[in-house]
C-alpha cells in the first residue's frame, strides 16, 4: 500500500477526491487529508508518504513551496499538481519540480485515475529496483568471502573472478610483500560448554567483529569466515601489521572468556602464490600443540622435522578414536603406547601438557561426530582437565587418559549394543509380521534405512546366524505349530509361511525335522 496525502485548501475538492477514487483498487490509501501546506510539512515530517495530491494555490505556503519542501524529505516523493488556473508558468514550475501530472479543476475522475495508475507503475519499478539492489549488496560479502576461500584454496578461476577481488572489493597486492594470516579460536570444542548456545553463538561472532574492526582500522579487505571458528586474511609483512596480529590476540583474551591462535605463512607477492602461504599458515597453526596457544606462530620459525612430528601425533590420535569406538581394547592399548612414545620426545614440561589438553579437545570434537558430549560422561567433567597439572609424570598423564578413555570405549560399546538389541528385536518382529511374504535382506533394510551388508552384520554377531537362515528357522518353526493344529492342508501351511512352492517347502522341512510336513502331521 502507498501512503497518499490530499492537501487544497477547498475542503469540497478534497472530500471528492477521498471519497470517489477506488483507492483501494490503486493500492493506496489516503492516510491524510489537509487543507494547507503548513499542515502538510508538518504531517510529513513524522510520517512516510509516497504520493502528494496538491492543489497549487494555497495560502501562506503555495503548494509549489510545500513540493519544494517535501522533497527535502523524500527525494523518491512522486507529486501530482492540481490547479483551477491554466497558467503555463505554474505548469512550467511544476515540470520542474519532475511532478507527475498536472490536472485542472473541476477534477476529471477518470484523469487522475490515469495519473494514479501511471505513479503507481513508476513506485512499483522504483520498489523492485530498490529490492534488487538491497539483495545484490547483501550478497556481496558472501560473494567476497567466497571469492577469497577460493583464492585461498587454489580454486579460483582467474579469467572470470580475479578482476572483481581488485576492482569491487579493493584488494590489491602493491609493491609490499604479503603474508596469509590463518586465525583459529582455541579450544571451542570445550570451552563454551558451559554456555547457552545462543550466548556461544554472541561469543564466536564477537570474536569475528573484534578481527574485522581492526582489519577495517587498518585498511586489509581480504578478511573471510574459512568456518564459525577459522578466518583468514593477507597483511602486509610490515611491523605495524604483525602488532596488529599480537594487539587481536591480546584484546581478545582480556575482553573474551576464549582465546585465538595465529599461524602466518611465507611472503608472496603474487595472488597465485597466496595458496601456498596460506597451507603454510594452516601447518604452522598445527604446532600449536607444541609451543602453545594464545601466540603468533610463523612457519618460517618451525622446524620441518617438528611439522612431521605433529602430522605423526595427529595420524596416531585419528587410529586411537577408531579403535575406541570400535571397542578395541588390546588395539587401544598399543595406540596408547604409540601415542605417549611420541610425546616423549618433547623438550619441556608445559609441551606435554599442552599435547595432553589437545588430546582432550580432540577426543571431545570426535566424541561430538558421533552425538556424544565428552564433558557430560562420568569422569570426565570440566574441572577434571585440572588434574592433568597436578602430574608430575608423562607416566602418571598417560595412566590417567588411558582409563578414561577405556571407560569411554566400554560406554559407547554398552550404547552400541543396547541400540543393537532393541533394533534387532525390531527386525524379529518384522519378520514374524511378514513371514507369509517373501522376505529379503534387501527390503529389510531399506525398511530400518541400514545399507543391506551393515544390517546383516550387525543380526549376525548379536544372533550369531545369518539373517536368511533366521528367517528359515522362522518359517519351519511357523509351519510346525499350524500342522500341530491339524487344520489347513500342507499347500495352505506353505503359503502361510511364504512359500509358493510346495515341494521346495516339503525339502526344507525335511531338512529341518527330519520328516516331512505329512509325515510330522501324522506323527502329531
Amino acid at each position: 500500500m502507498y501512503n497518499v496525502m490530499l492537501a487544497d485548501d477547498e475542503v469540497l475538492d478534497l472530500r471528492g477526491l477521498e471519497r470517489f477514487i477506488p483507492w483501494e483498487g490503486l493500492q493506496m490509501k489516503v492516510a491524510a487529508v489537509v487543507n494547507s501546506g503548513v499542515a502538510a510539512l508538518e504531517y510529513m515530517k513524522l510520517n512516510t508518504i509516497h504520493i502528494l495530491i496538491t492543489d497549487i494555490r494555497m495560502p501562506i505556503m503555495s503548494g509549489l513551496e510545500l513540493s519544494r519542501e517535501a522533497l527535502q524529505l523524500y527525494p523518491h516523493l512522486k507529486i501530482i499538481f492540481i490547479s483551477g488556473y491554466e497558467d503555463f508558468q505554474y505548469a512550467q514550475q511544476a515540470m520542474q519540480l519532475n511532478a507527475q501530472s498536472y490536472v485542472l479543476k473541476p477534477i476529471d475522475d477518470e484523469e487522475i485515475i490515469q495519473a494514479l495508475h501511471k505513479v503507481k507503475a513508476q513506485l512499483d519499478l522504483e520498489s523492485q529496483q530498490s529490492l534488487l539492489e538491497n539483495a545484490y549488496h547483501k550478497t556481496l560479502p558472501v560473494v567476497k568471502n567466497d571469492l577469497l576461500v577460493q583464492l585461498y584454496e587454489g580454486q579460483l578461476d582467474w579469467n572470470a573472478n580475479a578482476a572483481m577481488l581488485t576492482e569491487q572489493y579493493g584488494i590489491k597486492l602493491s609493491q609490499s610483500e604479503f603474508s596469509v594470516a590463518y586465525i583459529e579460536i582455541d579450544d571451542l570444542a570445550w570451552k563454551l560448554d558451559t554456555y547457552e548456545g545462543h550466548e556461544a553463538k554472541a561469543i564466536v561472532n564477537r570474536v569475528y567483529s573484534v578481527i574485522d574492526q581492526h582489519c577495517k582500522q587498518h585498511g586489509i579487505h581480504s578478511l573471510c569466515k574459512l568456518s564459525a571458528h577459522q578466518f583468514a586474511m593477507m597483511i602486509e609483512s610490515n611491523q605495524q601489521h604483525i602488532e596488529l596480529l599480537h594487539d587481536l590476540i591480546t584484546e581478545i583474551a582480556a575482553t573474551l572468556p576464549i582465546t585465538i591462535t595465529i599461524g602466518l605463512g611465507s611472503v608472496f607477492s603474487t595472488f597465485q602464490q597466496a595458496q601456498i602461504s596460506y597451507q603454510q599458515a594452516q601447518q604452522a597453526l598445527d604446532f600449536k600443540m607444541l609451543v602453545g596457544k594464545s601466540i603468533v606462530i610463523r612457519y618460517d620459525d618451525i622446524e620441518i622435522n617438528h611439522v612431521k612430528e605433529v602430522q605423526h601425533w595427529e595420524m596416531a590420535l585419528d587410529a586411537l578414536f577408531v579403535e575406541m569406538s570400535n571397542y578395541r581394547l588390546v588395539q587401544i592399548h598399543d595406540d596408547f603406547e604409540h601415542l605417549f612414545s611420541l610425546i616423549r620426545n618433547m623438550k619441556s614440561k608445559v609441551t606435554v601438557y599442552n599435547f595432553s589438553i589437545q588430546i582432550i579437545s580432540k577426543l571431545n570434537a570426535y566424541l561430538a561426530t558421533l552425538n556424544e558430549d565428552l564433558f557430560q560422561m562420568p569422569g570426565m567433567q570440566l574441572e577434571d582437565l585440572h588434574m592433568i597439572f597436578k602430574f608430575e609424570t608423562i607416566d602418571d598423564i598417560k595412566t590417567w587418559l588411558r582409563r578414561r578413555v577405556f571407560e569411554i570405549s566400554e560406554l559407547l560399546h554398552l550404547k552400541k549394543q543396547k541400540k543393537n538389541n532393541r533394533l534387532i528385536e525390531s527386525i524379529c518382529t518384522y519378520v514374524e509380521e511378514h513371514l507369509h511374504e517373501n522376505i529379503v535382506l534387501r527390503d529389510v533394510s531399506n525398511y530400518f534405512s541400514f545399507s543391506p551388508n551393515h544390517l546383516g552384520q550387525i543380526f549376525k554377531q548379536a544372533t550369531g546366524i545369518n539373517f536368511s537362515d533366521y528367517v528359515v528357522d522362522r518359517r519351519m518353526e511357523r509351519a510346525r505349530k499350524l500342522l500341530q493344529d491339524h487344520q489347513g492342508k500342507v499347500f495352505e501351511i506353505a503359503g502361510q509361511v511364504g512359500y509358493k512352492n510346495q515341494t521346495y517347502f516339503n525339502r526344507q522341512f525335511k531338512e529341518h525335522f527330519g520328516m516331512t510336513p505329512g509325515e510330522y502331521r501324522k506323527q502329531s
